[in-house]
Order: structure tokens, then sequence, then C-alpha cells
């Protein structure tokens, strides 16, 4: 299984902390969570930054990158303010 975080805006809009779903591509990861989570929109993942394993992954066609069994994944939005 694969260990999914919710940090920050997405932690607080949708009241998910940790989840587990199968191994898979990020994209697959995200329609598992929707199937866990039918109220999950999956546009707010979007402009969320994305860390496998503390490695963060830049850009969102890495999102085929596939996340294997044991891994953990870090969904968050980086917040700033003045």
């Amino acid at each position: 299984m694969v260990t999914v975080i919710f940090l920050n805006l997405l932690r607080s809009k949708y009241n998910i902390h940790q989840i587990e779903v199968k191994p898979g591509t990020i994209n697959e990861l995200l329609l598992q969570i929707k199937e866990i989570h039918p109220q999950v929109v999956l546009e707010d993942f979007e402009n969320s930054v994305v860390f496998i394993n503390s490695i963060r992954i830049v850009h969102p066609k890495m999102y085929d990158e596939v996340v294997e069994d044991g891994d953990e994944i870090v969904f968050t939005h980086f917040i700033g303010g003045g």
C-alpha cells in the first residue's frame, strides 16, 4: 500500500489527514482517492506540491510517475502572505 498524506489547504478543505491506497501512477492514486472520498475535487490537485518519499515532484506531467508499494506521497500547497 501507499501512504497518502494531505497537508495545509487540502487537509483543511477535506479533513483528510492520511489514507492508504494501492500502488500506481500519481494520477491513478488520485482516482483512488476520489473513489474513497467522492467530495474530493481533482482540480484542487493541479496546483499542489507533491513529494514522494520526501523528494519533490516539480511538474504535473510527472503525475505519470509510478508510486511503489511502501512509498509515502504528500500533497500540499505552499502558503505565503505578507
